[in-house]
């Protein structure tokens, strides 16, 4: 079965716990490449198990990562030593722009698409000690056979300092953010579609007031 993928990149989600001007906001969003097999200008940081000798380019070191069973994505150096260039890893990492990388996925049989759910913490909060560093997990996506869309459901929780995200739909991930809004106004939310010429349908929201645990 061909390899089916998003057509253009996707980068869109929720804005929370966000004051009205947006200057202190959490966005938990999905992002989408339009062809994870090979990312170029592309790092995936983290989850090295392997390095691969006597790699000259990346097509070699996406060659070696198809033929290995634990790897699942590979990231290739341009400008590092020939013996230390071609990482091959045991999981997917969020990814981060980078000139001299070129990065893939290995792609599965069952022609199911990887995206990657996020927490941006970067205008969480106004605190200079306060942890930015974005949160992700991967989550594979199969298009429906008749009109090629893809569909997501995720459950988020947020209280005035944790933001935490579940996939009802077998579990397949859990991200819990830790994040500090100052702002006594940081309470709104909004819906956000960035970098993106493709048409995103949110089918509906549903929200509840969870109550204090406190008596």
């Amino acid at each position: 079965m061909p390899n089916h993928f998003f057509s253009k990149n996707l980068n869109f989600g929720l804005t929370v716990l966000s004051t009205p001007d947006s200057s202190q906001r959490t966005d938990v969003g999905i992002l989408a490449r339009e062809n994870t097999t090979v990312m170029i200008g592309w790092d995936v940081p983290g989850w090295d198990y392997g390095n691969i000798s006597n790699i000259t380019q990346w097509s070699q070191c996406q060659v070696a990562c198809n033929n290995d069973p634990k790897c699942v994505s590979w990231t290739f150096v341009n400008d590092r030593r020939i013996d230390d260039n071609c990482f091959l890893k045991s999981g997917i990492p969020y990814t981060d722009a980078a000139s001299n990388c070129v990065s893939g996925i290995k792609p599965r049989a069952d022609n199911q698409q990887p995206v990657w759910v996020y927490v941006n913490r970067t205008l969480s909060s106004t605190n200079p000690g306060a942890n930015r560093s974005p949160l992700s997990a991967p989550l594979w996506l199969e298009s429906t056979a008749s009109t090629d869309q893809w569909f997501v459901e995720l459950d988020i929780f947020i209280d005035h300092s944790v933001v935490e995200i579940f996939e009802p739909q077998g579990g397949r991930l859990a991200i819990t953010a830790r994040v500090y809004p100052e702002d006594v106004n940081a309470n709104n939310f909004a819906v956000y579609n960035r970098d993106s010429a493709t048409t995103v349908t949110l089918s509906s929201i549903d929200t509840w007031n969870l109550t204090t645990i406190w008596t």
